[in-house]
């Protein structure tokens, strides 16, 4: 796993504070589309470099599984106190 850079920091915690605001019965699709607005608002030239960082700071990996049923299957409060341990 890596330090997430300042503005990979500010990504994390949007992804953070989105994934606070679902239910826990949440569709994977939704937490997918979540994932890919964050990165397109934080103006990701190309999204892979996004997924890419959230591999390596989260799941210290340059490649993975698809996020939104990552997280889906791991737990979206899970997913929350990873990133809170990672944006500090």
């Amino acid at each position: 796993m890596r330090t997430p850079s300042d503005g990979e920091r500010a990504a994390l915690a949007d992804l953070l504070a989105g994934l606070e605001g679902m239910a826990d019965d949440v569709d994977a699709e939704v937490i997918q589309t979540l994932i890919y607005d964050i990165g397109k608002a934080q103006n990701y030239e190309n999204l892979r470099d996004w997924f890419k960082a959230l591999y390596e700071i989260l799941l210290g990996q340059s490649h993975g599984p698809r996020m939104g049923t990552f997280i889906k299957l791991f737990g979206r409060k899970e997913m929350c106190e990873l990133i809170r341990k990672v944006i500090g």
